[in-house]
């Protein structure tokens, strides 16, 4: 993919004034149509050090309005990236809707720098994450421009030397630079391995000869123009669709047994004896850098509310998060689905707490029509995959689906319009969705089979009894803080 590139095409620096004039007012109309029409784009710009990253990025912005873009810069130290997944850091810089990223290196310098190229098993794995990654974005609107500057050894030599002998760019070169040219040709089997490995329709390497920099700007700028174009008109929801085949009620919640419950007496001793226990496995967790997530789903009226108040009563506040979701605001709604949940991830160490999750996808929205089918059925895989990230990295992770009887939940209801301080917790939209139990059911129903992998299960709370119910809930967060230990 490398070797193919003509190094030696030279430009004039007039020649490319002259040559970029119409491209500049080009690129300017569109960047105001991208915005209009809230097209998000992530244009991505890696290469060797040394290549011109820096002077390609500035030539693309020059005619560009600041006002719509940002750059980010993955080489930048990071000391809270270490206490999350690799890839949180690169959610966090995904644009919004309508917005321009570039990010000046790519999420493979975590491949590249570090030991995964050995280990066969964990360079298959990053790259199924990296893809993972890529297909969330793009299925949730972000076009993806990736380019790769590629110059010669001994250009890029000549280009490191010039930096070293001016004092005020010395600074630019690390150890790791020189050591890069020192071992040019494994490197460029690296890159060339990456580049093959990582590269897919949706969104190609575009690699660029950059022995002359005015020759990289004007490619990269040509590039960027038809980019901008193809962005206004292509659907970038391409990345494949995890097969689907249609699931028969599995019947789990009608068998589950709701006679399960606990006396006043028991519940009053077993209470506080686990809410001790789960403080001193709370600063256990924060002395060995352990983060868990905890989050539930289940019924309206299910008891959810109450068995957050009871575990976080147990916790001490320092240490903890709790995350009531609800519909998406503007500002999440301009992002991928999954944004607003990995911006929420806590750090290691620290607690998070999710009253209802991104299982939405698959429960409420599926179910009320507020995102299509090829939204929610591929919201499976992507949920799976992001879970599976997060507990490869060290987290804990524990789903609860609280379940309570058609019964129960109307004597709920009716219970809170006739009790004063509790009518606030009645809406007409509990009655509405009631109305749906059969449709919810099987919409729960498919969630639990199909996001149920053994290291990040779900737990069936038996949800009739409430003392029951939240001692379950206390009972199995401590099981997952112990197993963390």
């Amino acid at each position: 993919m490398l070797e193919s590139l003509d190094l030696e095409t030279h430009l004039g620096k007039k020649e490319y004034e002259n040559s970029i004039e119409s491209l500049h007012r080009e690129l300017g109309v569109l960047q105001r149509t991208l915005r209009s029409h809230a097209v998000p784009v992530l244009v991505v710009v890696e290469g060797w050090e040394a290549s011109g990253k820096g002077y390609v990025i500035n030539e693309m912005l020059r005619p560009l309005d600041p006002r719509g873009y940002v750059v980010h810069n993955e080489a930048e130290e990071d000391p809270e990236a270490a206490r999350f997944p690799s890839f949180r850091r690169f959610w966090r810089m995904v644009p919004e809707a309508g917005k321009i990223v570039f990010l000046n290196r790519s999420w493979y310098r975590l491949l590249f720098r570090g030991e995964t190229l050995d280990d066969s098993g964990k360079k298959a794995q990053f790259f199924d994450r990296a893809a993972g990654f890529e297909g969330n974005l793009l299925a949730g609107g972000v076009r993806i421009l990736r380019l790769f500057l590629h110059v010669g050894e001994k250009e890029q030599k000549k280009r490191i030397a010039a930096l070293l002998k001016n004092p005020s760019t010395r600074w630019r070169v690390s150890d790791s630079d020189l050591a890069e040219n020192r071992n040019y040709e494994k490197n460029l089997e690296i890159w060339e391995e990456i580049l093959n490995q990582s590269d897919h329709a949706a969104s190609p390497w575009i690699c660029i000869p950059a022995n002359d920099l005015q020759v990289a700007a004007k490619k990269a700028l040509a590039i960027l123009q038809s980019f901008f174009t193809e962005s206004l008109v292509a659907d970038p929801k391409t990345a494949p669709l995890p097969s689907h085949h249609e699931v028969a009620c599995s019947g789990i919640l009608k068998r589950v047994g709701m006679d399960r419950s606990l006396t006043s007496e028991e519940y009053g001793k077993e209470l506080p004896r686990l809410q001790g226990m789960l403080l001193e496995k709370q600063y256990d967790l924060f002395r060995k850098g352990k983060g868990l997530v905890v989050l539930f789903e289940g019924w309206d009226a299910s008891g959810k509310g109450g068995a957050i108040k009871r575990l976080t009563q147990g916790l001490d506040p320092r240490g903890y998060v709790v995350h009531p979701i609800s519909a998406p605001n503007e500002l999440e709604k301009a992002h991928p689905y999954l944004w607003r949940f990995w911006t929420r991830l806590p750090g290691k160490g620290h607690i998070a707490i999710f009253d209802r999750s991104w299982y939405g996808r698959v429960l409420v929205e599926r179910v009320e029509g507020y995102c299509s089918e090829s939204d929610w059925r591929r919201a499976y895989s992507e949920i799976n995959g992001m879970e599976q990230e997060w507990v490869e990295s060290g987290f804990g992770l524990v789903k609860f689906w609280l379940h309570i009887t058609p019964e129960e939940q109307l004597r709920r209801f009716r219970e809170r319009e006739e009790t004063d301080y509790k009518k606030w917790k009645i809406t007409p939209d509990d009655w509405r969705n009631r109305q749906k139990w059969p449709e919810y059911e099987a919409a729960a129903e498919e969630m639990l089979l199909r996001t149920n992998p053994p290291d990040a299960p779900w737990t069936i709370v038996e949800g009739n009894d409430k003392r029951f119910a939240r001692v379950k809930v206390l009972r199995t967060v401590l099981s997952v803080m112990k197993s963390l230990l």
